[in-house]
């Protein structure tokens, strides 16, 4: 077994589901799907359809140039405004915050403001996001910074987030207060997994271990459980659920994130990704922090590699992902991967709420991973598999906002 582990997520307890030798295999575990009707790109239509025009209208409150900026970044025209024909994003996280605040009780009137804020911040750490990572692409054409210069790209992610907590703190109503602090507690908790994510790149390799990487999971996690809580908030929804979602979608978040690793390195790269691009850059992701650790011969062989001063050539980077991949990482991150979406859906089948709402957030759960769905269900942990070992607890966020 890999010296993997298991993050503890802030909220409630999943039942000892880090404990070695655990079935991971319970009612809310990942497996296959019966073949009903998939409703999660209906509402994801109808989540764009509500949401979309007030979007646009708080980016056009934006400076004209700003304004311009973030519209070219969500692909609703081109570098000179003219209309674009990419429909954008799919707005997963705004379909997150209005199923959550459907589920207990909230209207569109209630939760469309929150779904905004939600992408508005999504797309501030896009922006900033793309430029520290040097990613020339997003969605398949020149990422904003390529295009417009990396000030004015930055510049528009501080307006971008500027607008979302001004959006949930002119919501009408009790709810303004608690939703505007739990945007703000999930963009402290972005903001510090992004700084742990960036000390990956590079990092000593025998300094490198599952915590760390953890630590930058936040910056995917913290979003996710952000907009469940600001949801919550808006709705009213109580202490006990807001818990169980927050936990739910801080796993979610983890598992997605390993998932975008195996993506990486083994993956289709035609939605405008550079293959091997966490690779090239030195960082160290989940498979390849799994294979460091292994104790195998190729492991040893990839940390004498990856010690090096010498940046791999672009002909190395496919016997580095070898490497990883025989040394267990691969391996490893489709199990743990899989693990932590068990355990998303376990918390979220204890928050309550509308039993046909919480199907349909159930369903887009999964449907969130569906692009990495090979790495969850045909090469990781059978049924009754052991989880991770050794459950560690990074700094996580403290229980805020809607949950007093």
């Amino acid at each position: 077994m890999s010296d993997a582990r298991v993050l503890n997520t802030p909220g409630t307890d999943t039942s000892g589901t880090g404990t070695p030798g655990t079935d991971t295999s319970g009612p809310g575990a990942p497996g296959p799907a019966a073949h009903t009707p998939d409703p999660v790109p209906d509402l994801l239509a109808e989540c764009r359809e509500a949401v979309l025009p007030a979007l646009r209208r708080a980016v056009d409150r934006l400076h004209p140039r700003l304004a311009l900026i973030s519209s070219y970044h969500f692909g609703w025209c081109g570098p000179d405004g003219r209309p674009a024909r990419d429909p954008g994003g799919k707005m997963l996280r705004a379909t997150l915050v209005t199923l959550t605040a459907r589920a207990f009780g909230a209207g569109p009137a209630e939760a469309v403001p929150g779904a905004v804020a939600a992408e508005l911040v999504h797309n501030f750490s896009l922006l900033h996001d793309d430029l520290m990572d040097a990613d020339e692409l997003r969605r398949g054409r020149p990422s904003a910074w390529v295009v417009f210069g990396a000030g004015p790209a930055v510049l528009a992610g501080d307006a971008l987030l500027n607008e979302a907590l001004r959006t949930t703190a002119e919501v009408p109503g009790a709810a303004a207060p608690a939703a505007t602090r739990a945007l703000a507690a999930a963009v402290e908790t972005i903001i510090r997994g992004q700084a742990a994510d960036l000390e990956l790149d590079g990092r000593d390799v025998a300094r490198t271990g599952p915590d760390d990487y953890l630590a930058a999971c936040a910056k995917t996690s913290g979003l996710l459980s952000g907009c469940a809580e600001v949801a919550a908030a808006l709705a009213g929804a109580p202490a006990p659920a807001v818990s169980a979602l927050r936990s739910a979608a801080w796993d979610l978040g983890i598992a997605w994130q390993m998932a975008d690793d195996l993506e990486n390195l083994w993956g289709d790269t035609t939605g405008g990704k550079h293959a091997y691009g966490d690779l090239r850059r030195g960082k160290r992701t989940y498979p390849v922090i799994v294979a460091l650790r292994s104790g195998t011969r190729a492991g040893s062989r990839l940390a004498a590699r990856l010690g090096s001063a010498a940046v791999p050539g672009e002909g190395e980077l496919a016997k580095l992902a070898d490497l990883v991949a025989e040394a267990g990482g691969r391996a490893g991150a489709e199990r743990d991967a899989r693990h932590h979406l068990g355990r998303a859906l376990r918390a979220l089948e204890g928050a309550g709420g509308d039993p046909a709402a919480m199907d349909d957030l159930t369903a887009l759960f999964r449907h969130v991973l569906g692009r990495h769905e090979r790495w969850l269900s045909a090469g990781g942990a059978s049924p009754g598999a052991a989880p991770p070992a050794g459950p560690t607890e990074p700094a996580a966020p403290a229980e805020k906002g809607p949950a007093r």
